[in-house]
């Protein structure tokens, strides 16, 4: 007020003024500076109502924006929406998942007809993979010494000499151990075959492997003599020799016929030993574990995806409760907003009408002091009225009562948040259920 005062230079004006007997004492209008500070008073008060109206709009659009009866009723019913994704996932995996347990469940009867049938009521033996691995580099590091050993050999006799006697001693290793390990992998097992008919074959691929690599150790070693001999054709020389019966030459010979039988022996028990002694039956339990690991596989992974629906169905459920308290404080706290904002405005509107009051008696008082005993205007005993301005609607009691009902929603959704995260757990409790192992969908002598 006192600034106002100095800017309108009330008591210059009100001296002034009154030095010359103004305002007379029959006006009935307002002075210049009375005027003025009406107009500026109006001004004031005109603002502060804008104001009031905006922050009222504003107020009361953030409250119709704060809900949570959405939320929260989703959250009340999240273990129906858990229920519903769950089934939906599984709906949209059931084709896959069936199509994979019934290869599974044909492998395992399959499997349970081949041991029923050869009288097997053991396991199958293999490898694991890291020795597989090992044994088919024993069969070429095979290939690679017994051609080292037999490059000297071989040397003497050839024009290209030591490097020629390492290629013709790689391709006679080559032959020798492929053979040897083919033998062993496929065939010699079937000695112990169930059926009598199968024995005998693989009696009979016992004996064969074993001619196999005395003939080319023969072979190899007729070769070198037909080497050393200067034959002018050495590998038709080594075939008449071998196939007249006749034996190595030089002890040179018989010790390369030797090291070709050693390397043949043991590329024999190689292949044998890559898999289980008894033909075919390596080879389907393999199968069958692997179509078993399949089908679990994509149960576990269904189970996994089972884990992170539940999991993100609930942690929805704990931001849902934590937004919905968060929501019910900014909402009380906009209702207590607005009727701060509705107070500030009565405030500021009687301080508007008090400040007139003061100022208008400040111009006056000084106005009579000069006036040099001239009677005073009558209207100075009068106030003038102010523009009537609508007084915003600042009523909280629906807000209120909207409070009121979003409380008792989050009330109740605080209240059986527990329970719902039971239900939740018991739902997926059940869903998970539905993925059962293997071993209870078939009745198999042994699951894998």
């Amino acid at each position: 007020m006192a600034k106002l005062s100095e800017e309108l230079k009330l008591k210059e004006q009100a001296q002034r003024l009154g030095n010359g007997g103004v305002p007379a004492a029959d006006a009935q209008s307002l002075s210049g500076p009375e005027a003025l500070i009406v107009q500026k008073v109006e001004t004031y008060r005109q603002g502060y109502f804008d104001w009031a109206i905006a922050r009222m709009n504003l107020l009361s659009q953030d409250l119709g924006k704060l809900r949570v009866t959405s939320d929260v009723n989703r959250a009340l019913n999240a273990d129906e929406e858990f229920r519903r994704l769950a089934e939906t996932t599984l709906s949209e995996r059931d084709g896959d998942l069936r199509a994979l347990a019934n290869s599974a469940q044909n492998a395992m009867a399959e499997l349970d007809r081949f041991r029923t049938t050869h009288r097997l009521d053991r396991e199958a033996r293999w490898p694991s993979k890291a020795k597989g691995f090992l044994m088919y580099s024993v069969a070429v590091a095979a290939i690679a010494v017994e051609g080292i050993l037999n490059a000297g050999f071989f040397s003497h006799g050839l024009d290209s000499g030591l490097i020629g006697g390492f290629l013709m001693a790689m391709a006679s290793a080559a032959v020798n151990v492929l053979v040897a390990f083919f033998m062993g992998k496929f065939f010699i097992r079937y000695v112990h075959h169930r059926i009598p008919g199968y024995k005998a074959l693989g009696m009979l691929a016992v004996l064969v492997a074993l001619a196999l690599i005395i003939t080319v150790g023969f072979g190899i070693a007729h070769f070198r003599d037909a080497l050393m001999s200067e034959a002018p054709v050495p590998a038709k020389a080594a075939y008449e020799a071998l196939r007249s019966g006749a034996f190595p030459h030089d002890i040179m010979s018989w010790g390369l016929f030797a090291l070709s039988c050693v390397f043949g022996l043991i590329a024999l028990f190689d292949g044998y030993v890559t898999d289980d002694p008894y033909p075919d039956y390596g080879r389907i339990s393999r199968h069958t574990q692997e179509v078993v690991e399949d089908y679990n596989a994509e149960l576990d992974q269904l189970r996994s995806e089972l884990e992170v629906l539940k999991q993100e169905e609930l942690d929805r459920l704990d931001k849902a409760l934590k937004d919905a308290q968060a929501t019910i404080a900014v909402y009380e706290s906009r209702i207590e907003d607005k009727d701060a904002a509705s107070l500030r405005l009565q405030t500021a509107l009687q301080d508007a009408d008090n400040s007139m009051a003061a100022l208008l008696s400040e111009f006056r008082t000084e106005n009579e002091l000069h006036r040099n005993g001239l009677a005073r205007p009558q209207y100075f005993d009068q106030k003038p009225t102010l523009r009537e301005l609508p007084f915003p609607d600042f009523s909280t009691a629906e807000d209120r009562e909207a409070l009121s009902e979003h409380k008792s929603l989050v009330q109740q959704l605080l209240d059986e948040v527990q329970d719902i995260r039971a239900r939740i757990q018991d739902a997926f409790n059940h869903q998970y259920d539905l993925l059962k192992p293997l071993g209870t969908h078939y009745q198999a002598s042994e699951v894998l």
